[in-house]
């Protein structure tokens, strides 16, 4: 079948047939540096992107074990609706708001700043905060362990999601960093919207049509490969909470 993988100002288009990754052993991994928590540093002409990172680590540093139950759940049920209710109104109070001030004459004005995303898009940009927060380190030998996409979301979930579309991004995401990981550090160091983010991913876009079923067509931007990138980062290199209770129990 053609195959095809376009990487262009509006995003990216790629269909093919799988393939798994390479070992890759490296003799250390590398941590994320923590990013100011202060959400009112974005402003209304940041990216969307940015203003979506800075509210995500004002929640991670906040609520910590409350985003740490929301990426336990799996991806589109309903208890990742519940998790997400619990910290909802404080992802509110994170959102950054557009300081107008003028110096000036003394005066000033305050807008709330408005943004729009899925649960997608919150699980990547919180599960890079909460990698940054809990200062941990990435070693990208278990990054290659996603060389079968999928494996990555089911081993933390212990379950698959329901909704496809979820499913197969993440089996995607799963793939492309199996079959790059020595490529992460460099993505996560970027400003999420940016010039530099894009040449990150373009990067890794050899890989691309492996990592697609066949027949299988995705459409992804940068920012949302890098939230994909960043949610199954989390779960290779993080263990559920409730993994070692479970453990005992079946012992």
């Amino acid at each position: 079948m053609k195959l095809a993988v376009l990487l262009g100002a509006l995003g990216l288009v790629c269909s093919g047939v799988p393939a798994l990754a390479q070992p890759y052993s490296s003799p250390m991994g590398f941590k994320l540096k923590r990013q100011p928590s202060d959400p009112r540093a974005a402003t209304a002409n940041a990216a969307p992107e940015l203003t979506m990172m800075r509210t995500a680590v004002c929640l991670a540093d906040d609520r910590a074990d409350q985003v740490r139950a929301y990426l336990e759940t799996v991806p589109a049920s309903a208890m990742e609706e519940e998790a997400y209710a619990v910290f909802a109104k404080k992802l509110d109070r994170c959102m950054p708001d557009m300081d107008m001030s003028s110096v000036g004459n003394l005066r000033s004005a305050r807008g709330v700043m408005t943004m729009r995303f899925d649960h997608s898009a919150l699980r990547g940009a919180l599960a890079e905060s909460m990698l940054r927060e809990e200062d941990v380190s990435i070693d990208p030998a278990a990054l290659s362990l996603g060389d079968d996409g999928m494996y990555v979301a089911e081993r933390f979930h212990g379950a698959r999601s329901d909704e496809m579309s979820r499913m197969f991004a993440l089996g995607f995401a799963g793939c492309v960093m199996g079959l790059n990981p020595d490529k992460m550090e460099a993505l996560f160091q970027t400003v999420p919207g940016s010039a530099e983010e894009k040449s990150a991913i373009v990067e890794m876009a050899p890989s691309f049509s492996e990592c697609v079923m066949e027949g299988q067509v995705l459409k992804l931007s940068a920012p949302t490969l890098r939230n994909q990138l960043a949610e199954v980062t989390y779960y290779a290199v993080s263990k559920p909470q409730n993994a070692e209770q479970a453990g005992s129990e079946d012992a």
